[in-house]
């Protein structure tokens, strides 16, 4: 009969097709966005050339995650590289092992990658706040410049947003379904963040942690034991590259040795005063001479860093208040777009669109906090305060 519901097996079939639709024109959309401004565009001298070239060097066998930088800019010396974690470099490796190793094919295996963020997005919303939030959250992702921007630019941070999706995913799982396997899974999700970029392994603090001490309907002793298994499966999963990074460096190195140059290009002259306040000055390392492997040079840097900090605290609020401002839009957001056109070749028209889309949906979240909060209880945020404070 017409008035019959339809079957729900058959609703979510076709749920996916409509998530699998959006996700194509997704993908349009990023390899229109490659094909027409960055067809003809030379490896941009930042850190989509360390990974693109990182990646097609392991694959011909010049070394396992050596700096680019050194290689073909000195003679081809062979540096062992930890400036950035291994995740990224390993994705890339994907499209190298089979002979597709130029930039653009590298920015279109990116685009697959940003097309998976846009699907795994819908899945999240929906396991969230269901069926439609899932579609609606899909499309913006979709066509959102701020994300298929990235799929352009070579970085990690494409990997960043399927993985932030997929932690989404897996902490409603884990608050709906409190179980080791969830637990574990979503341990797993952080360390494969903090094995792309690696301060986001302060989502196993600032958002797994309290998650699994949140969960209701469990004694405290269930909830530890979660918290634990999941704390384990991020250790282990993180540990092969932690392991190699001690094996072949001087000095302790973990995840990256990018923390001694962050320092030291965030905290300097430029950065505390006039335009650049709160944001990085990457040639301040240029006049530095420091010695040794790149565990040894990080540890300068960040004696030299930690110098100039100290001998400057009066500015530290100023700078922490500009910084917190950059990264939420607030602070000179047109300065802060030209800065990221000039820098990181991010193009100025659609990133402007994205900011103003990004306003949009601050306010749309805020109400949708309350919504959630109203509905599902308090503990649902805790996984978007978590992304927030990460």
């Amino acid at each position: 009969a017409t008035g019959e519901r339809r079957p729900e097996s058959w609703v979510t079939r076709r749920w996916y097709r409509w998530l699998l639709a959006v996700s194509l024109v997704g993908l349009a959309v990023r390899v229109t966005y490659v094909i027409v401004a960055k067809y003809h565009v030379h490896v941009p001298f930042n850190d989509s050339f360390y990974f693109h070239y990182q990646a097609n060097l392991l694959v011909q066998g010049k070394g396992w995650f050596i700096n680019p930088f050194a290689y073909f800019f000195d003679h081809h010396r062979i540096v062992q590289a930890a400036d950035h974690p291994p995740l990224w470099t390993l994705v890339l490796v994907i499209p190298s092992a089979v002979g597709i190793q130029g930039y653009v094919d590298h920015l279109l295996w990116a685009c697959v990658v940003g097309t998976g963020a846009v699907f795994v997005t819908g899945l999240a919303a929906r396991r969230v706040a269901g069926p439609r939030a899932g579609l609606i959250a899909a499309v913006i992702a979709a066509v959102y410049p701020n994300y298929w921007l990235n799929d352009g630019l070579g970085m990690s941070e494409t990997l960043v947003l399927l993985i932030v999706a997929a932690i989404v995913l897996w902490a409603f799982r884990l608050i709906d379904e409190p179980s080791w396997r969830n637990a574990a899974v979503l341990g797993v999700l952080c360390a494969l963040g903090a094995l792309t970029r690696s301060e986001l392994v302060l989502l196993l603090v600032v958002l797994f942690v309290p998650l699994g001490l949140a969960l209701r309907g469990l004694e405290w002793r269930e909830r530890l034991r979660l918290v634990g298994v999941g704390i384990v499966a991020a250790l282990v999963t993180m540990a092969p590259w932690v392991g190699y990074n001690l094996a072949r460096f001087d000095h302790v190195e973990l995840l990256s040795n990018e923390l001694g140059v962050t320092l030291i290009c965030s905290n300097n002259r430029a950065t505390y005063h006039g335009e650049f306040l709160g944001y990085w000055q990457g040639t301040c390392t240029s006049n530095i001479k420091v010695h040794g492997d790149e565990s040894a040079q990080d540890g300068q840097y960040r004696q030299i860093a930690f110098r100039f900090i100290d001998s400057h605290k009066g500015r530290i609020p100023s700078v922490i208040a500009a910084r917190i401002g950059r990264e939420l839009g607030f602070f000179h957001p047109m300065g802060q777009l030209n800065f990221d056109n000039y820098l990181e070749f991010r193009p100025l028209a659609p990133a402007i669109a994205g900011l103003y889309v990004y306003y949009g949906l601050l306010v749309l979240s805020i109400g949708g906090a309350v919504v959630l909060v109203r509905t599902r209880g308090k503990q649902t945020v805790i996984p978007f305060a978590g992304l927030l404070a990460g």
